[in-house]
């Protein structure tokens, strides 16, 4: 997928003409060039809402990234009987509301690239070929042979786990779980 802004919203090598640009500073020379090659129909503002980071108070930039998703509907079916088995309190969530939840559910993103969070604990290798998923952290030793206490990025990102397939070594992937409730990790 063609994604030509890195991660500090300036062009990438892919548009030469605006390399190393942030894309807010190349608007307005994106626009003349359009209206020299007569490509533009219009130019104009509109104002409109935008979304700005909560902490930076910056404005956010959508871009195509890597994202991890849990498959929900390929066992959604086998959730939704689990849920008839399940006793709720208050007894109508049951049939209505968290019923309906399941029966919608989609395919699920569980990650986010932020530095804070809960890491994701999958391991792979460089092709991502060959993907471990860690259950526990005694898992995490037999595989690594290095011991932790504290599963906080600062303390399992510099761990590497040597592949069983020969694809060299395996490392942490850097994204976090976008909820930390929906995963256990001990």
């Amino acid at each position: 997928m063609l994604c030509p802004i890195d991660a500090n919203g300036r062009f990438t090598s892919e548009v030469p003409e605006y390399e190393k640009m942030h894309i807010k500073e190349a608007d307005v020379l994106i626009m003349d060039q359009l209206k020299k090659s007569a490509r533009l129909v219009r130019k104009d503002s509109i104002l409109h809402s935008y979304p700005f980071c909560w902490r930076s108070d910056t404005p956010l930039i959508y871009r195509a990234i890597p994202s991890w998703f849990v498959a929900v509907e390929s066992f959604k079916d086998k959730i939704v009987e689990n849920n008839k088995q399940t006793y709720w309190v208050p007894t109508w969530v049951k049939e209505k509301r968290f019923h309906n939840w399941l029966i919608d559910a989609r395919d699920w993103c569980i990650s986010r690239n932020r530095f804070w969070g809960t890491p994701i604990p999958l391991w792979v290798s460089d092709d991502y070929e060959e993907i471990v998923c860690v259950g526990s952290i005694e898992e995490l030793y037999q595989l690594s042979g290095v011991k932790v206490d504290n599963l906080h990025r600062q303390f399992v990102d510099h761990i590497t786990i040597p592949s069983k397939c020969g694809k060299g070594t395996l490392r942490r992937v850097d994204e976090v779980l976008v909820r930390t409730y929906f995963y256990k990790y001990i």
